[in-house]
């Protein structure tokens, strides 16, 4: 049923492109779409996306805008699903003055709208940092992913913790979306090829509120550290119970346990957390800085990276928008190709390569509830 309810909703939208051409319409306004989880279990991650898309909008349009005209952040609500996200997709592919649309921050979900992308031809950029990901980016004539692909951030995680710290066996945990079944393979590719040994990898499903099967299992592992792949809300349940099960293992985690959506809900948990992230709030990236401060200023609370995921989208889409001269689909997906070095909040981009656009990642160690940079790792 949920594929036939697809398959009519892409062929409304088709019909609407067919009778509105190419895209990026007549309006004075210039729209950008984008689709984040506002209800559902991640519906803190679209409440950090949507505040940044309220101060990018303004900072555009205060500065001039884009070709003469003021830009508009049209906000879809993806649900945190892939049926979500792409239903959120379609509605907004389907408004003939979007120009292109950032996708959720979710490998899975994006992964999930490839096809829409593709068949509605319009810029879409992915939020998400899976290799599986990159590859549907690279194979795609739409779809850029603008984040450093997990295959080299994970591997530099490994390689801190078996060389730095001392770790030489590991238990691995990880939820079996698309992004974190991703990472756990990377760690255990890179802990092998380290020379390491993985004792166990162990899965859970998303929404997973009691961990106790796992960890025990994991504890009985006596490995040297536990390595865990989640998204934000497992990740903070996941800490707090090692915690109190008094689990007292080095702890390395995917990027959900280095931003402040994890690190306010585990609270001091999540202290010693070692992560790999491509955003801190206190970053040493000017404009990132300068961002981070008013997101702060602006809604008294630290900047996440969904937040400053968003800056970065938007200011890049603009930049494509700006070289092609105008808002034809076409020409601004092919002037995003042309965008190799352009510096962001986060990083720098390179749109030529579609997948693995970001050029930058971070090795962290939360430490009062802080993410301390260890080490910044370029992606090349």
């Amino acid at each position: 049923m949920k594929k036939r309810i697809l398959v009519c909703l892409t062929a409304a939208m088709l019909l609407a492109a067919s009778l509105t051409g190419c895209g990026g319409g007549s309006s004075d306004v210039i729209k950008i779409g984008l689709t984040v989880p506002l209800s559902g279990d991640r519906a803190s991650e679209g409440s950090y996306a949507s505040n940044a898309a309220a101060i990018v909008e303004q900072e555009i349009n205060d500065a001039g805008g884009v070709l003469g005209k003021q830009i508009k952040i049209e906000i879809q609500d993806s649900l945190g699903t892939d049926v979500g996200a792409t239903n959120a997709y379609l509605k907004l592919a389907a408004d003939d003055d979007v120009v292109a649309i950032i996708g959720p921050d979710n490998s899975n979900d994006n992964i999930a709208i490839a096809g829409s992308a593709e068949s509605a031809q319009i810029l879409t950029t992915g939020q998400g940092s899976s290799p599986t990901l990159q590859t549907t980016c690279e194979e795609s004539e739409w779809m850029f992913q603008l984040r450093a692909c997990d295959s080299t951030l994970c591997a530099a995680l490994m390689d801190y913790a078996y060389n730095e710290v001392g770790a030489k066996s590991f238990t691995i945990i990880h939820d079996t979306e698309t992004a974190s079944t991703d990472q756990a393979n990377l760690f255990k590719n890179a802990i092998e090829e380290l020379g390491g040994t993985v004792d166990d990898v162990i899965s859970y499903t998303s929404g997973t509120k009691d961990f106790t099967a796992q960890l025990t299992q994991a504890a009985e592992n006596d490995s040297d550290a536990l390595v865990m792949a989640c998204l934000y809300t497992e990740a903070a349940i996941i800490i707090q119970q090692t915690r109190d099960m008094g689990i007292d293992k080095p702890v390395f985690g995917s990027n959900a346990f280095g931003d402040p959506i994890a690190i306010d809900l585990a609270g001091d948990a999540i202290n010693d957390v070692y992560s790999v992230t491509a955003w801190v709030p206190n970053t040493p990236n000017p404009l990132g800085a300068a961002f981070s401060q008013k997101y702060t200023e602006t809604y008294d609370e630290d900047c996440a990276k969904a937040a400053a995921q968003v800056r970065d989208h938007v200011y890049v889409i603009c930049e494509a928008i700006k070289n092609a001269g105008t808002t034809d689909r076409a020409a601004v997906r092919d002037a995003m190709l042309e965008l190799t070095d352009y510096e962001g909040a986060i990083t720098t981009y390179d749109c030529s390569r579609r997948g693995n656009c970001g050029l930058g990642g971070l090795i962290v160690q939360v430490q009062n509830q802080v993410p301390t940079i260890i080490k910044e790792i370029t992606t090349g």
